[in-house]
């Protein structure tokens, strides 16, 4: 081959790659922030379904509907999620609470329930990680992009139902005339069940999406 085009060839070469190889370490560098990314986001949405989970649990309970399919559920929810410590003697607790015949479990829930329209506030629960990432969505395959815009949509969806909440829960503190309080009770304890079962929703497309990851 002649010298001269082995040398252009050469320097052809050495052309192409310098051209490409800000762009092959700008991929390189956006695969790991991706992996980094989905990692940290994942994490913060395990946290938030352990969370989640627990709150339901006491929403229903200050509701009186606790019963024996919402226990298993949560039960099986517990033993297939990463939770602390701390929560290993509250998984026992539930349970103890699986053990009981169906009118137990009936009693006990009555029993733990609130007085109408006296339940504790509900709190909303942010998600910094993935609400820093919604603009870069983009950079992640379409079915773990799918999955967390929903998540995320249903999050906004509980964060509307909270201030609803909060609105009604305020107004129980103000003297109301005629059937307006117990109206009042009856919108705030509304709140509760739909929250509860918005976040039960939430807690399940977290625990399908940490499925779905270990798997690729």
């Amino acid at each position: 081959m002649d010298p001269t085009l082995d040398k252009v060839l050469f320097l052809f070469l050495g052309w192409l790659l310098g051209m490409l190889s800000p762009v092959i370490v700008s991929a390189i560098t956006r695969e790991r922030e991706n992996a980094l990314g989905r990692a940290a986001i994942l994490t913060e949405l395990n946290e938030l379904a352990g969370t989640l989970a627990i709150v339901v649990y006491g929403v229903r309970s200050s509701l009186g509907t606790v019963d024996r399919p919402f226990l298993e559920w949560l039960c099986a929810f517990l033993d297939t999620h990463p939770i602390p410590a701390m929560l290993q003697g509250f998984k026992s607790s539930v349970r103890v609470y699986l053990s009981w015949s169906d009118e137990e479990i009936a009693r006990g829930a009555k029993y733990m329930a609130s007085w109408p329209g006296t339940s504790a506030m509900l709190q909303r629960y942010p998600v910094p990680l993935l609400d820093a990432r919604v603009s870069a969505l983009w950079t992640f395959d379409s079915d773990f992009q799918r999955r967390l815009l929903e998540i995320r949509r249903n999050i906004a969806l509980l964060d509307d139902i909270v201030d609803r909440s909060r609105k009604y829960f305020d107004l129980t503190f103000t003297k109301l005339e005629g059937d307006n309080q117990e109206l009042v009770k009856g919108n705030l304890n509304q709140c509760y069940e739909l929250y509860a079962t918005r976040a039960k929703m939430v807690v399940e497309q977290i625990a399908e999406l940490r499925n779905a990851a270990s798997e690729v």
